[in-house]
């Protein structure tokens, strides 16, 4: 689950004991807030103990515009020009050689 607002996780975990791990993360944020939109957040973070909330934060997903249509983060993942995109992601040419390899005109070596 991502979260758009990272203040409110932040006040929830503002009592906690640090170093911390994730299970006793999510069980401070139960006890604080069950059910909440922050525990829900909280649940889905690495296993691992956490060494203080901002460390706790970077960790959390973010969701960067959470007033984007679905339709929008849609056409943004399909226009995405930056390094690091997932190749099944951009819009690419066929290599020539997925052509020549398609052909039947062309002659088979046989030995």
């Amino acid at each position: 689950m991502k979260i758009a607002d990272t203040r409110r996780v932040e006040e929830l975990l503002g009592d906690l004991a640090f170093p911390a791990s994730k299970e006793r993360i999510v069980e401070h944020a139960h006890a604080e807030r069950p059910l909440s939109e922050e525990e829900r957040a909280l649940s889905s973070l690495p296993l691992g103990t956490y060494g203080s909330a901002a460390e706790v934060l970077r960790s959390l997903p973010i969701d960067p515009d959470p007033g984007r249509t679905p339709a929008e983060q849609a056409y943004q993942r399909r226009h995405h020009n930056k390094q690091g995109l997932a190749e099944h992601m951009r819009d690419t040419e066929r290599p020539p050689v997925q052509d020549e390899l398609r052909g039947d005109d062309t002659p088979h070596w046989h030995p």
